[in-house]
């Protein structure tokens, strides 16, 4: 299957900017399987990449004039073949599994997450029944939280998530990756894109998210908990983090005053 990717990030500025600086996470790093036929990144003023601490390729652009708007827009073609379980990547993991557990950012974890993990502890320790009892709780996940557009930010947390039981696959993610590390389980959030011309899949108009948790012997595996599958070859991988915020595709800041107005539109269809 080949898709093909159109991603347009736009900030408005009420006034004019005299400097603003925007880190864009959005280069992808296929999985087996998975080719890149073309990947283009367009952005004003300089440009600059560079390797964040947690292995994710950057692109800064740097606009250094006065300006009242800036747009970063992706273009791109990848394909995958094949039928493997799961995502396999073949890198080298920049950080130790256990730095994974930190309860911290956008997907800290309290009591109120026992719930959710009953009777799954003494399982997860296990390596061997490990991929049974995340695909239990990624069930358990997306019957919890509702999709639902609208009810949520970017700076929604796991817990404000699971106490609403409703979301978008960003809040969905962040309560998985929270659920797992209170089992003990290392896990991270991915942001990536994933088809969204396929009515039986839950994606919004822009990038997608899903999470990651460590097994032994298998290393890092993806759980979809809004779509309660594990991402396959059309799933293509841009970023990882402990959240959102380590992972957002576009962040920016700039020098000067009023306020800025961010729109998102992604297309991500098949072609072939």
């Amino acid at each position: 299957m080949r898709l093909s990717v159109h991603h347009a990030t736009r900030f408005e500025f009420d006034q004019p900017s005299g400097h603003s600086i925007h880190d864009v996470r959005l280069t992808p790093k296929p999985a087996t399987g998975q080719r890149l036929i073309s990947w283009r990144i367009d952005g004003p003023g300089k440009r600059s990449e560079w390797l964040d601490g947690h292995g994710n390729q950057v692109t800064t652009f740097s606009v250094a004039h006065q300006h009242d708007q800036v747009e970063i827009v992706v273009h791109g073609i990848y394909e995958y073949i094949g039928g493997d379980q799961w995502l396999r990547y073949a890198e080298t993991p920049t950080l130790p599994a256990p730095f994974w557990l930190r309860n911290t950012g956008l997907a800290r974890h309290d009591a109120s997450f026992d719930p959710l993990i009953d009777g799954l502890a003494e399982r997860a320790n296990a390596s061997t029944k490990r991929v049974e009892v995340l695909h239990e709780l990624m069930k358990r996940v997306c019957q919890r939280i509702v999709y639902k557009t609208g009810v949520s930010t970017v700076e929604t947390t796991a817990v404000e998530a699971l106490a609403r039981g409703a979301g978008v696959a960003q809040d969905q993610a962040h309560v998985f990756v929270a659920a797992c590390r209170r089992l003990g389980v290392p896990a991270r959030y991915v942001s990536g894109y994933l088809r969204n011309d396929d009515p039986e899949l839950h994606v919004g108009r822009t990038s997608h998210s899903w999470a990651e948790a460590w097994v032994p012997g298998l290393e890092w595996v993806g759980f979809d908990p809004t779509n309660d599958m594990s991402p396959r070859g059309d799933s293509l991988r841009v970023a990882v983090g402990l959240d959102y915020r380590d992972a957002a595709p576009v962040s920016g800041r700039r020098v000067g005053f009023g306020d800025a107005k961010m729109s998102v539109e992604a297309s991500v269809r098949q072609i072939d």
